[in-house]
């Protein structure tokens, strides 16, 4: 065999191990990005906390266009991470348990969105809040770190900590309880039955809200008794 043989020869080698790393390398399946933002998108659509809203906005994050994943001969495992939760931000693990195993995360941004009450007017501080004060709106409660309320009969009745500017989402934080009994003052007791009621000179012992069950001395028996506020200056006894 002459030279030029050998050098032809060598070259149809080299051509072929080429071609043979090339189709290896292109029989070699990896896992598309697409499916796994799609498990995760498919996983939190099915959050059970997320089914009660009418509007849920999830925007997912990316995955390194660099990563490459062998494809997963099982079904993958999706669970929060620890910390995640399904409003705003959060991050979901994903896990192959084939025999080539893999895990990585993947961030996304939950907003979800519902009818809260924000305030009609400017309120000032110590306002007795009233029907006429809060209106209903849509909004992402990702936005809403503070809390909210989404029963307007919650709000009626309540007392501003501070003033409250229109058109802003009334928070817990915001409101109290307003005071219908003081320590030390003096309330009605009021005993009711079926057939009639009857009310005495009492000293309230605790502060109460509405609805809110205290100790009173009754001034009569000087008895010390429980009963519920039922309105400013009244306590009904308990049975």
């Amino acid at each position: 065999m002459n030279l030029r043989s050998i050098i032809m020869t060598l070259t149809l080698l080299n051509s072929c191990l080429i071609g043979g790393i090339t189709m290896a390398s292109t029989n070699k399946t990896f896992q598309s990005h697409e499916s796994i933002l799609s498990a995760v998108r498919t996983f939190l659509e099915s959050q059970n906390e997320l089914q009660q809203y009418k509007k849920v906005n999830i925007q997912l994050g990316r995955i390194d266009p660099r990563l490459k994943l062998t494809r997963c001969e099982q079904s993958l495992q999706l669970s929060l991470a620890p910390g995640s939760d399904t409003t705003g931000k959060t991050t979901v693990n994903i896990r192959c348990p084939s025999d080539s195993p893999w895990g990585l995360y993947v961030t996304a941004t939950i907003n979800k969105f519902a009818t809260v009450y924000q305030t009609a007017a400017h309120l000032n501080k110590g306002h007795i809040i009233t029907e006429g004060d809060v209106q209903a709106v849509e909004y992402n409660l990702a936005k809403l770190n503070q809390g909210y309320f989404t029963d307007k009969k919650s709000l009626i009745g309540k007392e501003t900590r501070r003033q409250l500017i229109k058109g802003k989402v009334i928070q817990p934080n915001q409101v109290k309880e307003t005071l219908l009994v003081k320590q030390g003052e003096q309330v009605a007791l009021v005993a009711k039955s079926s057939r009639f009621a009857v009310r005495m000179p009492g000293k309230a012992l605790m502060n109460g809200a509405l609805g809110d069950h205290i100790r009173v001395k009754n001034m009569s028996s000087k008895r010390i008794i429980e009963g519920k506020v039922t309105r400013a200056g009244e306590v009904t006894v308990l049975n």
